[in-house]
């Protein structure tokens, strides 16, 4: 993934002036920064969720800043697994729908999708959760379904907004397992924004933002 002279404003607030940046494949980059210094941001143009003011954004080989929305949402869907900071599961939906929405949307047939969220769930240890409404759900059980979602068809991309914050310490270990585990042996790409020192230490390389947005 490579950024190229990456402005992002939001009006008269400068996040980003000149970026360039590159994540190379298979490799584990962890962002560390006080709040308001624009790693969320970082994450979401990534994804493709927010677009840059100006420059190019380069994932997977594909130029992300130029594809319109259903063409981003489609590559998106197949790119990358993403574990935002606010969680966005739907309450009314039960753990088992949440995670097999990606799957739904890429018309992956019935059997394949309950293989892969079966898989997913146990993966991340909520299986035993499947049939209970999202909204039922602490911030800590969200966090876990999320990453579950996020895994479900295998993303060679894995992007995490602050994904221990919200855990308690044995969760917290969990996470930090998988994300060493996917990584190591499966050489997926994974950028994860935190304040965690464990997890700072896990990644390979850990970089630092320090100015504060205004």
């Amino acid at each position: 993934m490579v950024l190229r002279h990456v402005r992002k404003s939001y009006g008269a607030s400068e996040v980003y002036t000149d970026l360039h940046f590159q994540l190379l494949k298979g490799t584990f980059v962890a962002l560390a920064g006080p709040i308001g210094s624009g790693k969320t941001t970082l994450v979401n143009m990534f994804a493709g969720i927010e677009r840059p003011t100006e420059g190019t954004i380069i994932v997977m080989g594909q130029d992300i800043t130029a594809m319109d929305d259903d063409a981003l949402a489609a590559f998106r869907a197949k790119t990358i697994g993403l574990v935002p900071q606010v969680q966005t599961l739907i309450p009314e939906l039960t753990v088992y729908e949440n995670v097999e929405l990606p799957l739904y949307f890429l018309k992956v047939d019935r059997d394949a999708r309950k293989k892969k969220v079966d898989a997913a769930m146990s993966r991340v240890g909520v299986s035993g959760e499947a049939k209970r409404a999202a909204g039922t759900l602490s911030v800590g059980e969200r966090q876990m379904v999320s990453f579950a979602r996020a895994l479900v068809n295998d993303p060679p991309i894995l992007l995490l907004d602050e994904p221990t914050e919200a855990l308690d310490p044995l969760m917290s270990e969990v996470v930090l397992g998988l994300l060493r585990g996917d990584n190591m042996t499966e050489g997926r790409t994974i950028f994860v924004t935190t304040h965690d020192r464990k997890v700072s230490d896990l990644a390979r390389r850990t970089l630092r933002v320090s100015k504060k947005i205004p």
